[in-house]
């Protein structure tokens, strides 16, 4: 990721430092807890998408130490709790081979567990290499005739804030727009209510807190189109563009989503 992206991600209008004519989110203060990196953001915020095959590329620490440390639930699919990783290692740095091993990694999911679509990590390791993870995930879709979504979050890049917004801009670029929402169920129509559609961003569903609400949306005759991103589908972060109202329900950093 370039520089001036992440100088663009970080620069949010919403936030307070933004008033005092800075650009950049607020330095952490000495004594403060940090968190996690921007890889951390990135997955903890994409992770809940139930249906869809995470793989970190790099090395088995990046995954191994962080995997679903959320306690995000799901009603449906539980794919998203294997934990997948190219495993990188010495050898491989050595040899250039982080590329080709993304490649038979995807494949491999794809073969093993029909996802809807797969969403590659990059880490700091086959960053700094350089490996191409764009590339390798256009061919990859290509051969598998499923979407290959690449986050670039490499933990270098900057704060677990950060990830959480470069997560949320991958979704803007690849996904959001490319399908369309299913009809309002018959079941879902009540005379003199008009069903409006919504998206909730910043919702994680964590130990199933989401499922206590969604009765109350559905009392208010709205449809929840999407949350990003708790218990969701990759159909349903595909149609978000069709959503009439946007509300962010956790931190500022998904606004660039719903802005």
């Amino acid at each position: 990721m370039h520089a001036k992206d992440i100088a663009e991600l970080l620069n949010e209008p919403a936030c307070t430092h933004n008033k005092k004519e800075k650009s950049g989110c607020a330095r952490p203060k000495p004594g403060a807890t940090a968190g996690g990196c921007s890889f951390d953001g990135a997955q903890i915020a994409l992770l809940p998408i139930a249906d869809v095959a995470h793989i970190v590329h790099g090395p088995i620490a990046c995954a191994g130490s962080s995997w679903d440390n959320r306690g995000t639930r799901s009603s449906g699919p539980t794919l998203y709790r294997i934990g997948m990783t190219t495993d990188l290692t010495e050898q491989d740095v050595i040899m250039g081979r982080g590329e080709k091993r993304l490649f038979h990694a995807i494949k491999q999911a794809v073969d093993s567990y029909a996802p809807k679509a797969v969403f590659i990590y990059n880490t700091c390791v086959p960053a700094l290499t350089g490996d191409d993870i764009s590339a390798v995930c256009q061919a990859a879709a290509e051969k598998c005739g499923v979407p290959v979504v690449p986050v670039d979050c490499a933990g270098f890049y900057g704060t677990k804030n950060l990830g959480n917004r470069i997560a949320g801009e991958a979704m803007f670029k690849y996904v959001v727009g490319t399908a369309e929402p299913f009809p309002v169920p018959e079941s879902a129509q009540r005379p003199g209510i008009t069903v409006h559609d919504v998206n909730l961003i910043g919702e994680y569903n964590i130990a199933g807190e989401f499922w206590n609400v969604l009765p109350l949306f559905d009392k208010l005759g709205l449809r929840i189109l999407c949350t990003l991103s708790g218990d969701a589908r990759f159909h349903d972060v595909q149609t978000m563009h069709r959503a009439e109202a946007n509300m962010v329900v956790c931190a500022k950093a998904l606004l660039n989503v719903a802005r």
